[in-house]
């Protein structure tokens, strides 16, 4: 009954976040739109820019120690010792206050230079703003890291039902009274500041923060946690020069914002559609993994690889493939004919994210089970080769050569990361599952480039997103992609799923039946 419960919740949980995953991607892509078209390419590049600079700043107040949080609180959940998960919260945030406090004073001084040395000092402004909002951002992600580790999933879905949509139409009225950047930039600020208070009370209400449940943090785990961190921290600088447009920096430095506008709206629309699903199941697998290595069950660890896996493939394949062939589309018609530049980039980017999401289970497995080492030594040499591509690449080619430098390195690593996960966890893959996606895939590639070819207009684009929607389905069934266990898991899925979903997946279900008793 134990197990039974532990892949309800598990169950429960991934719904849940794909639910998230689906409402900040829809919510979000409907407002990069907005966005874009109201600043155009050249101020886009530099709000763009502005952030990026912002977010790689918290990556480094972070430290490795937010993921930590993630980490040790899901461990200690899983061994049954919630004593320590305040102290585990307590310890990272008072590092991290005064971490970001130093940091963000250190950015709004220097503003100036920043911002002169990749645009002008028109931009000091922009850095100032983004800046004040670094110490509530940096609380925010230790507190809902905290809440993904006792995976208690679903205050993400209170925060996306309530909070993004005001977020979201705040945004709208600032851009609509003409504030541009700046407006978005102060929005941004004060809504860092409601997503902390946010997850403030939800760990108060579960009795994370409440005063009597604090007592001091062992020495023993204060340092697991600064071990774990120097290791991790290694990686996420090298995570964060191939894997989150380090590319920035040099089209920053060498040219126009324009480019890294074309290089920023590809990289993110390709992202929001690849990304969704992996996003849900690393959030899901990693405090997963990391009770399962606290727990020592290395059986579950194996099957929630291979399944993972293989519902990974059968979602992003067909997505890339056909984001790759209605990328002109996709910015004419949504982002407008200005952004056309960004057509390359983000063909290129939807065809990497195809091989770098079939990674995400095999980093979490390497994560949660305190395997990561490889991720570090193989990480720096692919930080090297980024880097030496970025400086060949992107002077020249601009946001299309930065689009390849990011392609490159990103198959290289995650086919290398795969490989060696597989072999030192013995590790099954899924290959005949992912031959059969493949193979699905390419007749419904086949189907939409034929419309496409034959009316590239409007109404060509949504005949092919239909018609190759249907064909990759017919054809996964012929092929036979749905095997027992899924059908077993569909079950599992009816009982979570609130009532006005159930008679969607029992139909799903049925389908599934019948197919396979004709086979």
């Amino acid at each position: 009954m134990a197990n039974d419960a532990s892949g309800t919740q598990l169950i429960k949980n991934s719904l849940l976040t794909l639910f998230n995953s689906f409402f900040v991607m829809i919510t979000s892509w409907v407002i990069s739109i907005w966005v874009a078209r109201q600043l155009g390419p050249t101020d886009y590049g530099i709000f763009s820019f502005i952030l990026w600079l912002t977010g790689t700043v918290s990556w480094i107040m972070g430290m490795g120690l937010v993921h930590a949080v993630t980490k040790f609180i899901a461990e200690y959940q899983g061994k049954g010792d919630r004593r320590k998960l305040t102290a585990i919260i307590v310890y990272v945030l008072k590092i991290e206050v005064l971490v970001t406090t130093i940091s963000m004073g250190a950015l709004i001084i220097l503003k100036t230079k920043i911002a002169d040395f990749f645009f002008s000092p028109n931009e000091s402004l922009f850095i100032f703003i983004a800046a004040l909002g670094l110490l509530p951002g940096m609380i925010t992600a230790i507190f809902s890291a905290a809440i993904e580790g006792i995976q208690k999933f679903e205050y993400f879905t209170y925060s996306n039902l309530i909070i993004s949509p005001l977020s979201f139409a705040a945004k709208i009225v600032v851009l609509a009274s003409g504030k541009g950047i700046t407006g978005l930039l102060y929005v941004m600020f004060f809504f860092s500041f409601v997503n902390a208070i946010f997850y403030f009370f939800v760990l108060k209400r579960e009795g994370l923060l409440a005063p009597r449940a604090y007592t001091p943090l062992e020495t023993g785990i204060r340092q697991r946690i600064q071990r774990y961190n120097r290791s991790v921290i290694a990686i996420l600088l090298c995570d964060k020069i191939v894997w989150d447009k380090s590319e920035n920096f040099f089209l920053g430095r060498f040219c126009s914002s324009q480019e890294i506008g074309f290089y920023n709206l590809g990289f993110n629309i390709a992202q929001r559609f690849m990304s969704v699903l992996p996003a849900t199941l690393w959030r899901v697998l990693f405090p997963a993994m990391s009770s399962y290595f606290g727990s020592g069950d290395k059986k579950k660890m194996r099957r929630l690889f291979f399944l993972s896996t293989r519902y990974l493939a059968f979602v992003t394949f067909p997505v890339g493939v056909g984001g790759m062939i209605l990328a002109y589309q996709i910015i004419h018609y949504l982002y407008g004919h200005e952004f056309i530049g960004a057509q390359r980039v983000l063909q290129i980017i939807f065809a990497t994210s195809i091989v770098a999401t079939l990674s995400n289970p095999a980093s979490a497995v390497l994560y949660g089970f305190d395997r990561q080492s490889f991720i570090y030594k193989f990480g720096t040499l692919l930080a090297v080769i980024n880097i030496t591509l970025d400086l060949i690449l992107i002077r020249r080619y601009g946001a299309t050569g930065a689009a390849v430098c990011y392609g490159i390195t990103t198959i290289i690593g995650s086919t290398g990361g795969l490989i060696y996960t597989c072999s030192i966890m013995r590790l099954r893959y899924p290959l005949v599952s992912i031959f059969k996606i493949t193979f699905a895939t390419i007749v419904m590639g086949i189907v939409m480039e034929l419309i496409i070819i034959q009316n590239g207009e409007f109404p060509g684009f949504i005949i092919a997103t239909a018609a190759g929607g249907a064909t990759y389905l017919i054809s996964a069934l012929v092929l036979g992609t749905f095997e027992k266990e899924d059908y077993t898991l569909l079950q599992s899925v009816k009982k979570v799923c609130p009532e006005f979903m159930k008679k969607a997946v029992d139909k799903a279900c049925r389908t599934i039946a019948q197919f396979k008793s004709t086979r």
